[in-house]
C-alpha cells in the first residue's frame, strides 16, 4: 500500500525562458506567496528551502547549469493534505496556468514517495525517485497521484 501516512513530494519544470525574464516573473514573483500559503496549510511539515534551490535568488543556477530548470520538494502528513495544497489554494491557479511558464518536460515531473524518516531531504532523492519513475513507472517506491488514488481505492 502506498500513501497510508506522510509522503514526499519533488516536482520539476523546465521554464520558458530563464528567470528575470518578463515571460516568467509572474511565476517567479509568486513563489514567495504560494511558497508562504504552503507553510500554512494542514499536513505541511517540509520544502525545500536553500539558497541553491530558490529560483528568486539571484545566484540561481537550476539544475546542471540550465536555470530555466525548477524544482521543489515537500513532505505532508498525508496525500489529502498535499492535495488540498495543491488543488484548493492559490498553488491550483498557477497549476491551471503551467502552459504560459513552463516548456513541455520529457517524462514525469512530479513524484511522490512514502515517507518515514525526517527532514530535510537531499535534493539528490528527489531527483533519484523520479528517475525511478521515469524508468520503471509507478512502484511504491516512486508513484504518481493516479497510482496512489487506485491503491488507496485497492481492495
Amino acid at each position: 500500500m502506498v500513501a497510508r501516512g506522510r509522503i514526499a513530494h519533488f516536482n520539476a519544470a523546465r521554464l520558458v525562458q530563464p528567470p528575470g525574464d518578463p515571460r516568467v516573473a509572474e511565476f517567479v514573483d509568486n513563489t514567495f506567496k504560494v511558497n508562504a500559503v504552503a507553510e500554512r496549510s494542514k499536513g505541511y511539515i517540509w520544502r525545500l528551502a536553500d539558497e541553491t534551490s530558490l529560483v528568486t535568488g539571484a545566484d540561481y543556477s537550476g539544475r546542471e547549469g540550465d536555470p530555466r530548470v525548477v524544482y521543489s520538494m515537500s513532505v505532508w502528513e498525508t496525500l489529502g493534505d498535499f492535495e488540498r495544497f495543491v488543488y484548493k489554494t492559490v498553488h491550483a491557479a498557477f497549476f491551471r496556468r503551467r502552459a504560459d511558464w513552463f516548456a513541455p518536460w520529457d517524462g514525469p515531473n512530479y513524484v511522490i514517495w512514502d515517507f518515514e524518516g525526517e527532514p530535510p531531504i537531499a535534493t539528490e532523492e528527489g531527483w533519484r525517485r523520479l528517475g525511478l519513475l521515469a524508468a520503471n513507472g509507478a512502484s511504491a517506491d516512486a508513484y504518481d497521484l493516479g497510482f496512489a488514488k487506485a491503491g488507496l481505492t485497492a481492495p
